[in-house]
């Protein structure tokens, strides 16, 4: 059986035919997927939910893939992938401009679509790792008595008990890959199908909670196939 990834993607295309494909083949290959038929309802999902990657369509009915692009590059740290039927350079350069990490035919096989978004997610990896360590000095400190969070630019949001010891966790080992089911254990939950995606939805609620009250994106990173690091530099008080 394919190994659930942690990773969550949104499939934004209005043909139902190659939407429906592409969201069953990424589950199938291990994926968490939402699909969408237009930029509309995407938006009236995302930014309540983070995904890690898009698929866009450009040319989508009402707001282009190119609009969704812009708008999500310009909050958040998300991979895109954009699929087209033009093969116009110009398009090519247009969806590079507004943020997208890679841009692919429609007549590309699943095959092909499902390699370019590991590809994308691996650099995003890599770059969350870089990041910490060119991070010195841009500390977050967490308050284990209080349970409060502070970002470097000295904001702070308080946590519920499960968000404080989510991130505690993560605190200990910055850089390194905590693997889910060890978190899941030490919040005291069973490694089970439900609460896998309870977790990835948690991660997912916390690093909006933390945009929207600090104005930084949290650097929690989901690692494929092993669990969540958080990419920065990080203190714990207790």
């Amino acid at each position: 059986m394919q190994a659930r990834s942690p990773y969550l993607l949104a499939v934004v295309e209005d043909e139902p035919g190659l939407r429906a494909d592409l969201i069953e083949f990424l589950q199938l290959r291990g994926f968490a997927v939402r699909g969408f038929d237009s930029a509309e309802a995407f938006f009236r999902a995302w930014p309540a939910v983070w995904f890690d990657l898009l698929l866009l369509d450009v040319a989508l009915p009402g707001a282009s893939g190119l609009e969704v692009a812009r708008r999500v590059r310009a909050r958040d740290g998300a991979g895109i992938v954009m699929l087209t039927a033009l093969d116009a350079n110009s398009d090519y350069v247009t969806g590079l401009g507004a943020g997208a990490d890679m841009y692919l035919s429609k007549n590309s096989s699943l095959e092909v679509i499902e390699a370019a978004c590991h590809s994308v997610l691996r650099r995003l990896e890599s770059a969350g790792k870089n990041q910490h360590e060119t991070s010195r000095g841009d500390a977050w400190r967490m308050d284990g008595r209080h349970r409060r969070l502070e970002a470097p630019n000295g904001t702070s949001v308080d946590l519920t008990h499960a968000e404080a010891v989510l991130v505690a966790l993560l605190f200990r080992s910055p850089g390194e890959a905590i693997p889910r089911d060890q978190l899941l254990a030490r919040m005291g939950k069973p490694d089970t199908l439900s609460n896998l995606r309870n977790l990835d939805n948690a991660a997912s609620r916390l690093r909006r909670k933390v945009q929207q009250v600090c104005g930084v994106e949290l650097p929690v990173r989901p690692c494929y196939g092993k669990g969540y690091t958080f990419a920065g530099e990080c203190e714990v008080t207790t």
